[in-house]
């Protein structure tokens, strides 16, 4: 039988293998201070043994709420899925492999109360993992190594920021910013993010930003200074465009036009006049994935460079 015993907070953790680091993410959340919530773990046909894990830990606290589906029906499905179980007044996703610091809930939800207008509320977030490493492990030397500080500055700040203003100027404004859209891991009120949630077949991609520029039409985004949260920044989205492409069974002109899709979907759901008047970004949004395939030819270089700078040294 399920729980129907109204919360503070819901907590969502969509999971699809994710034994490694499925115990130490649970207690980390039910050690903390704050206790009014319940935590909703969504299993996504796991062939790990995560299934397993979720159920013993099942039976050590009553907030847990554990559902396990036996297809794959997807990233997007299983965060929707989630967000049409919860019971709280407010609900955030979180993924498994990022921590949430202590005072992350109490600072979110108290933006929350005081001002209806913020329709999410987040906080700084602080980056770890080896794709944080992959540019600074390797020595670059000649004339890659003012291209790497250039591209590190421009994607490896992925920071949150608040936005406000009329709905064409935040548009723009997060348009603009591209990559830094993990302030979908932020809090939310559960009602308003039920409407603003973009669930689409059409929409492979882009789930996050999609749903972070719909939200903004129904409020305006807060970001507390404070580092509360550290995200884990090792997929496979951190490891190249190639591994990227593998790993999504892209052929090469899929992959070097992924960015349409998202781009379609916008002219159709957000109006043609607004996307017009953005038609710069949207070529950039387009372009980037060619970019992409140019860093990783970069990349490849600067490794041959250096392995061959190390075995000149070494004779």
């Amino acid at each position: 039988m399920e729980k129907t015993k109204q919360c503070k907070l819901t907590i969502g953790i969509p999971i699809y293998n994710g034994e490694k680091n499925l115990r130490e993410k649970i207690n980390s959340i039910l050690s903390q201070d704050f206790d009014d919530f319940e935590l909703i773990i969504s299993d996504n046909a796991s062939t790990d043994s995560t299934k397993k894990i979720c159920e013993e830990l099942l039976t050590k606290d009553k907030r847990i709420r554990f559902f396990s589906h036996e297809k794959n029906l997807g990233a997007n499905w299983n965060f929707n899925f989630i967000l049409n179980k919860a019971y709280g007044e407010y609900f955030m996703w979180t993924a498994i492999d990022d921590k949430i610091l202590p005072g992350f809930y109490e600072k979110n939800m108290e933006v929350l109360d005081k001002d209806s207008n913020i329709v999410c509320s987040a906080s700084q977030v602080k980056y770890f993992g080896h794709g944080r490493d992959y540019w600074a492990k390797r020595a670059i030397h000649g004339p890659f190594k003012v291209l790497k500080k250039k591209i590190v500055e421009r994607f490896q700040n992925l920071q949150n920021y608040s936005t406000s203003g009329t709905f064409k100027s935040k548009f723009r404004y997060y348009l603009k910013l591209r990559g830094h859209h993990h302030i979908l891991f932020g809090m939310y009120r559960t009602e308003q993010l039920k409407k603003i949630l973009i669930v689409d077949k059409n929409l492979p991609i882009h789930f996050d930003l999609v749903t972070m520029l719909n939200a903004l039409r129904f409020g305006d985004f807060h970001v507390n200074d404070k580092v509360l949260m550290e995200r884990y920044d090792g997929g496979i989205s951190a490891q190249g465009f190639f591994n990227y492409k593998k790993s999504q069974k892209l052929n090469f002109i899929n992959a070097i036009s992924s960015n349409y899709p998202f781009t379609r979907w916008c002219f159709r759901n957000f109006g043609y006049l607004l996307c017009l008047k953005n038609l710069d970004l949207f070529i950039l949004w387009n372009i980037e994935p060619l970019f992409f395939l140019m860093v990783n030819v970069v990349r490849k270089m600067s490794e041959d460079e250096t392995k061959l700078i190390l075995n000149q040294k070494s004779n």
